[in-house]
């Protein structure tokens, strides 16, 4: 026994020699290479040109910058994207490495970073978008497939360039009553005429085929609805588009066949004339989305007109 305690204190000396390389702070890095630290390469807020420099964890602290990665984690021994174990948020862009790395495999290294290319407004790039999902209340894991998509509610608009990018915008139009109180020179004493409505470049046109007849000074419930699509082009948040409704009297009495009916030859308005139901036109406004949706009375010249524009019930 006495011979064996000899060799066991030699073969503990050596084991000592063998794992000399000291990790006071149990984190995974070894003292000396802490104490050497290592490069690495950033491109910070508001420069397009990269810095280097070198980094040195604290050999006492598993996790020097308290960010949730230790040290090894954000060496490059760990990975080919070594980070700033001193500070939370390597490229200063709002989010910590540990959201760039873990969460959102965003890059920690650059605030430009945009996962999708979808060009999301803000100085921040990927945080800008992170954010504004959050705001409205979306995980973690539904941001993380988000920020794979370009286009998240599939309109067509990237979602850099969307008005609304959780949504495909549309518009319900509802004309609801509608007085002519001019005659428009009518002989019969009845007004037939069309209602055209737009918003943008989307358009529909009541009634589909032939006309609506109007008795003047009479007021009419007319309750026509329609579901105009928005081109979601535009400043996220909100953003103006021409909204028109003009009502037209054909000058065209009863049994005249639609395909007959001439709105426009060389002459300009020969057939018809323009109900004036806003001061001395039709209805023309930019109105801004949604914030503009409402109910509205308009009066000009020729007769009056009551209609509602409001977010359809359809869509989500």
């Amino acid at each position: 026994m006495k011979k064996l305690i000899p060799i066991l204190i030699m073969l503990s000396m050596l084991i000592g020699c063998l794992s000399n390389e000291e990790d006071k702070d149990g984190d995974g890095l070894i003292d000396e290479i802490e104490i050497k630290g290592w490069e690495i390469t950033v491109v910070y807020p508001f420069n397009d040109s990269a810095i280097t420099y070198e980094v040195f964890p604290d050999i006492h602290k598993k996790d020097t910058d308290g960010d949730g990665l230790t040290d090894f984690q954000e060496s490059p021994y760990y990975s080919n994207f070594p980070t700033d174990p001193t500070k939370k948020d390597t490229d200063g862009d709002g989010l910590t490495d540990y959201e760039e790395k873990v969460i959102f495999k965003t890059d920690p290294l650059d605030w430009r970073d945009d996962a999708d290319g979808d060009n999301f407004p803000g100085w921040r790039g990927d945080y800008e978008e992170i954010l504004y999902y959050r705001q409205r209340g979306y995980d973690n894991e539904t941001i993380k497939m988000f920020l794979k998509n370009p286009d998240v509610d599939g309109d067509g608009a990237k979602d850099g360039n969307d008005i609304d990018p959780l949504k495909d915008l549309k518009m319900e139009v509802k004309i609801e009553r509608l007085i002519i109180t001019s005659d428009m020179d009518e002989k019969d004493g009845i007004i037939e005429c069309i209602i055209n409505i737009s918003v943008g470049t989307d358009w529909k046109r009541f009634p589909s085929h032939k006309w609506i007849s109007i008795i003047p000074g009479e007021n009419e419930t007319l309750n026509l609805s329609c579901i105009l699509d928005i081109n979601d082009e535009g400043m996220i948040g909100n953003d103006t588009k021409p909204f028109w409704i003009e009502i037209i009297d054909l000058d065209k009495g009863e049994g005249i066949p639609w395909t007959e009916i001439k709105i426009l030859d060389e002459d300009m308005l020969p057939d018809i004339d323009i109900v004036k139901i806003d001061g001395n036109s039709s209805f023309i406004r930019n109105i801004n989305i949604p914030e503009d949706f409402g109910s509205y009375k308009v009066k000009g010249e020729d007769g009056e007109l009551w209609f509602e524009i409001k977010e359809p019930d359809e869509n989500p």
